[in-house]
């Protein structure tokens, strides 16, 4: 589980307001808001690339040191280096995160063998997703932070990733998501939680 306490965000409007939550392992969650109101920037303090008002947020038992390799967060593709290849940005996921997941089951599993090894440049936007889904798998994290993970990707790439994201949930990782497609993932859902409930929440 991971604790967020009296977490206070504030951009150029207030986005939560001392907001408290538990979440736990071995469940999906939903975030629900308006376009604009602040899901990104929610994600982003959870990982420290947004200022914050807060206690320290709470990984479990883990000590701050191992955090890196419990938490995983890779807002979009856009953060890609167009000149590396998928198999690159595997290959330091797997080696930052100090992951035992092989690569190669991971690219046959998604269907990138044919193209991993080529740079990101050539990649369509289903390509980069695909790969973007792949870094959650290979990281080997525990908490699992998705921003839009699903954008841009087929009606048959949604259906797997969503399995996907069931099974995850069934070896125990904690997964917070934010998707346009929230009627589509609502069936998988453990909870569906709106920025203004976790301000009533109480710790």
């Amino acid at each position: 589980m991971f604790k967020i306490p009296n977490l206070t965000l504030v951009q150029r409007e207030p986005i939560l307001q001392a907001a408290s939550y538990t979440f736990q392992e071995g469940q999906i969650y939903l975030l629900q808001a308006e376009n604009g109101s602040g899901k990104t920037t929610f994600l982003r303090s959870l990982v420290n690339l947004v200022p914050k008002k807060s206690r320290i947020i709470s990984f479990g038992q883990v000590p701050c040191s191992q955090v890196k390799a419990k938490v995983f967060y890779f807002e979009s593709s856009d953060w890609f280096n167009p000149n590396l290849s998928g198999k690159d940005y595997l290959q330091f996921i797997q080696q930052q995160w100090w992951s035992p997941i092989p690569l190669d089951p991971e690219t046959q599993r998604r269907q990138m063998q044919d193209y991993y090894k080529l740079p990101i440049k050539k990649y369509s936007l289903g390509m980069k997703q695909k790969l973007l889904i792949d870094l959650y798998r290979v990281s080997g994290a525990q908490y699992l932070l998705m921003d839009e993970i699903n954008n841009g990707s087929d009606q048959a790439s949604r259906e797997i990733l969503y399995q996907q994201l069931i099974d995850l949930a069934q070896e125990g990782k904690l997964i917070i998501i934010a998707s346009h497609y929230q009627d589509e993932i609502k069936i998988i859902v453990s909870q569906a939680l709106s920025l203004k409930r976790l301000q009533l929440q109480e710790d």
